[in-house]
C-alpha cells in the first residue's frame, strides 16, 4: 500500500509542476518509466498440507485437529518420498532391457529350433513366434514381447530396420515431457512461495494485520516453512528422475499414457490428502491465507524465460541420450536375436553318436505363396477332413491304429519296412477309382489318398495323374512309387516299390533273353534310359550322399552323359569284369587261379551249373546266366 501510496504522489508532482526538460521532470519520469517495466504477480498460498505451518498455533482449533493435522502433512510428505524409492526400486523397474538381447539369444539357440515344438505342418517354433502365430500356446512371451516391440518401433513383422517414424519412441518422449512440464510447474511454485513469504517483514513473533493477512512472521516460522519448501523441492526432483526412469523403461506403447496419468496423480497426493483428510478449521485459515505480490521485471522475465527452455531442452536430451534411444536400439537387437537370420530348420540330440541332427521345416512365406491345396500340408488337411467330414476313426487320409501298440508301430514304420511285408504289385487306381466295393480298400486307403493329396488331387486321383512324381525324389513321390510303377532306379523298397514286386521283376527276367537294344528304334525306351541316367546323379547325392564336385569324382559327370548318349557303359577294351557282367558279357580278364583257363573250358567242365554265381560274374555270355542277373547288374 505505501509503495502505491508514494507511487500516486510521484504522478501528482509531475500533474502540478514538473515541466518537461527540467530536471526534477527527467529523474521523475524515468522512475516512472522503470515502475512501468515492473509487474506484480499475486503469488497465493496452495490448498496443502505444506502450507500448514504458517498458520499453525493461530488457527483456534482443538488439540486433536492440530494432531491431525500435523499426522497428514508427515503421512503425505512419506507417501511421496515411498512412490520416489518404489519407482526406482529393482523389483519395480525390473532389469535393463539390453539384458533381454541374452534372454532373447539363450531362447533362440535353445528352446526356438527344438524338433519336439514343431507343428503339424512341419514349422518351426521360431518361425511361428516371429510371425505372431496367435494359436500358439508356447513362447508366449517371446511373441508379446515381439509384439510390443513392433508397435513401439512401428516395424512389421519381417523388419528389422528402424523407421523414420517410430510410433513409441514419439509418445514416450511426448509423455516425459509431460512429466517434465508437471515438475516444472512445482519447482516454480516452491521458488515463487518462498520469495513471496521472504517478501513479508520478519520478526520475534508471528503477527496478523487481519485475518489471513501477514503483519510479521516469526523468525523460526519462516524458517521451518522455507526448510518444508525445499523438502518439497528435493522430492519433486527426486520423482522427476524416478518418473523419468520408469516411463523410459515402459515398453509396451498402451501403457506409456496410462503410466504418466498415474505419475501425476502421485504430485497432487498432499492436495487430496488435505481436500479429503485435513480438519475444516485449518482448511479455512489456509485457505484465507491473502496472496503476495511478487514484482516481475522485464529483464527478470526474459531471464526466467530463458532458464525454462534451457531447462527443458536439456531435461528432454537426457532421456533421449540415456534412456529412450538406447531402448530403441536395444528393441531392435532384441528382436534379431529372436527372429535374425534363418528360422526353417529345428535340431535334436543323438546322444549315442554324440552329433547333432537336424531337419529343413517348412517355410511359412513360402507356403502362403504355393497356391498348392490352398498352402494347407498333409497332416492338417487329414486332421481338418476328419474332425468335419469323417466318421470317428474312417478315414480316406488317416491310418488309425487298433491300440496304442499298433498306433506306435506305424508311426515309426518306416517305408522299407512296409513295402517289405506288402503283397501287392498293382496300380492302386484300379481299386480305388475303378471298384468302389474291393476288399482291399480299407487297409490301403490312407496311403492312396495321401499320395493323391501329395499330387494335387485331394480327393483321388488316377495313377496317370500322378504319374510326374514317380521319378520324383520328393517325399511324395516315395508314397506314389508305392501305389504304381516307377523308375527303375527308384525300384528299391525304401523308395516306395514293395518286395512283391520284385519278386515278379525276378520272375520275368529269369525267363527274358539276354540282349542289346536299338534304342534309336525304341522312342519309349530311350526315353526311358535317359530318364534313369538324368535321375542318377541327383539320386545318388541325395539318398547316398555322394558329392559329384569332389575333385576325385570329377570324371563321373561328363562318364554318365557319356553312358547316357552312347548307350552303352565303355568301349569294349576299357571294360573292367565287374561292368562287363553287369552288362551280361564274358569278362576279358580271367583270373588266373582257377582251375579253367577261359569261359569256354568252364562252360565244357560243366562249371556253369555248379558255380552259379561265379558263372554269372565271370561267364555270363557263355553259360547264358542273364536271367540269374537283376536289372541293375546284382546277383539274385
Amino acid at each position: 500500500m505505501e509503495h502505491h501510496q508514494a507511487t500516486l504522489e510521484k504522478l501528482e508532482m509531475l500533474e502540478e509542476g514538473g515541466k518537461p526538460g527540467g530536471e526534477k521532470y527527467l529523474k521523475e519520469s524515468s522512475q516512472a518509466s522503470l515502475m512501468d517495466d515492473v509487474v506484480e504477480e499475486p503469488v497465493a498460498f496452495l490448498e496443502t498440507a505444506w502450507n500448514l505451518v504458517l498458520v499453525l498455533g493461530h488457527t483456534d482449533c482443538g488439540l486433536l485437529d492440530l494432531a491431525i493435522a500435523c499426522f497428514l502433512w508427515l503421512a503425505s510428505g512419506l507417501m511421496q518420498i515411498s512412490f520416489f524409492v518404489i519407482l526406482l526400486s529393482e523389483d519395480f523397474l525390473g532389469e535393463p532391457f539390453g539384458k533381454q538381447v541374452e534372454v532373447a539369444k539363450a531362447w533362440r539357440e535353445s528352446i526356438a529350433h527344438d524338433f519336439k515344438h514343431m507343428d503339424l505342418g512341419d514349422e518351426s517354433l521360431v518361425s511361428r513366434v516371429c510371425r505372431a502365430d496367435r494359436t500358439l500356446i508356447l513362447s508366449t512371451p517371446q511373441m508379446q514381447m515381439l509384439d510390443q516391440i513392433n508397435a513401439f518401433i512401428g516395424l512389421g513383422t519381417a523388419d528389422f530396420e528402424a523407421p523414420y517414424f517410430q510410433p513409441g519412441v514419439l509418445l514416450c518422449m511426448m509423455c516425459i515431457l509431460l512429466w517434465c512440464l508437471y515438475l516444472l510447474n512445482e519447482f516454480r511454485l516452491v521458488v515463487f512461495s518462498l520469495e513471496a513469504v521472504s517478501q513479508l517483514p520478519r520478526g520475534p513473533r508471528t503477527l496478523w494485520r487481519r485475518r489471513g493477512s501477514f503483519q510479521t512472521i516469526s523468525y523460526g516460522r519462516f524458517a521451518v516453512y522455507c526448510l518444508m519448501r525445499l523438502s518439497r523441492f528435493f522430492i519433486a526432483v527426486g520423482l522427476l528422475y524416478a518418473g523419468v526412469q520408469w516411463l523410459a523403461g515402459t515398453i509396451s506403447i498402451t501403457e506409456l499414457i496410462l503410466n504418466a496419468v498415474a505419475l501425476s496423480a502421485v504430485l497432487q497426493i498432499d492436495e487430496m490428502v488435505f481436500a479429503a483428510l485435513m480438519p475444516k478449521k485449518i482448511q479455512i485459515c489456509i485457505q484465507d491465507l491473502e496472496a503476495i505480490k511478487v514484482r516481475y521485471s522485464k529483464g527478470r522475465s526474459q531471464t526466467e524465460s530463458l532458464i525454462l527452455v534451457v531447462a527443458i531442452s536439456l531435461l528432454m536430451l537426457w532421456p533421449w541420450t540415456h534412456n529412450v534411444g538406447p531402448l530403441s536400439w536395444d528393441m531392435i537387437e532384441v528382436k534379431r536375436q529372436y527372429c535374425g537370420g534363418t528360422q526353417n530348420f529345428v535340431v535334436a540330440d543323438n546322444q549315442v553318436q554324440g552329433i547333432t541332427v537336424g531337419l529343413v521345416t517348412s517355410d511359412y512365406a513360402s507356403a502362403q505363396s504355393d497356391h498348392h491345396l490352398n498352402q494347407t500340408s498333409l497332416i492338417r488337411f487329414a486332421v481338418s477332413r476328419h474332425i468335419w467330414q469323417e466318421p470317428l476313426g474312417t478315414s480316406n487320409y488317416i491310418r488309425f491304429g487298433k491300440d496304442r501298440s499298433d498306433f506306435v508301430t506305424a508311426r515309426d514304420m518306416t517305408m522299407y519296412t512296409r513295402n517289405f511285408h506288402d503283397s501287392l504289385c498293382i496300380d492302386f487306381d484300379e481299386i480305388f477309382l475303378g471298384n468302389a466295393t474291393h476288399e482291399l480298400q480299407e487297409f490301403y486307403r490312407p496311403y492312396f489318398y495321401s499320395a493323391s493329396f501329395g499330387s494335387g488331387f485331394p480327393d483321388g486321383a488316377s495313377c496317370a495323374e500322378m504319374a510326374h512324381l514317380c521319378h520324383s525324389l520328393v517325399p511324395e513321390g516315395r508314397l506314389v512309387r508305392h501305389v504304381q510303377h516307377a523308375n527303375p532306379t527308384l525300384k528299391v523298397l525304401g523308395e516306395g516299390c514293395s518286395k512283391t514286386c520284385f519278386s515278379e521283376q525276378d520272375t520275368a527276367m529269369r525267363f527274358t533273353a539276354c540282349k542289346d537294344v536299338d534304342l534309336e528304334e525304341t522312342p519309349h525306351l530311350r526315353e526311358e534310359w535317359e530318364a534313369f541316367w538324368d535321375s542318377y546323379m541327383p539320386m545318388v547325392e541325395q539318398r547316398v550322399g555322394v558329392n559329384f564336385s569332389n575333385p576325385s569324382l570329377s570324371f563321373l559327370p561328363e562318364f554318365l552323359a557319356h553312358v547316357k548318349n552312347v548307350g552303352d557303359l565303355v568301349p569294349a577294351d576299357l571294360r573292367l569284369p565287374h561292368l562287363r557282367h553287369a552288362a551280361g558279357m564274358d569278362t576279358a580278364i580271367f583270373p588266373a587261379d582257377l582251375p579253367v583257363s577261359d569261359c569256354a573250358q568252364a562252360h565244357q567242365l560243366g562249371f556253369c551249373g555248379v558255380f552259379p554265381v561265379e558263372a554269372a560274374v565271370l561267364c555270363a555270355a557263355t553259360c547264358d546266366a542273364c536271367s540269374a542277373l537283376h536289372n541293375n547288374g546284382t546277383i539274385v
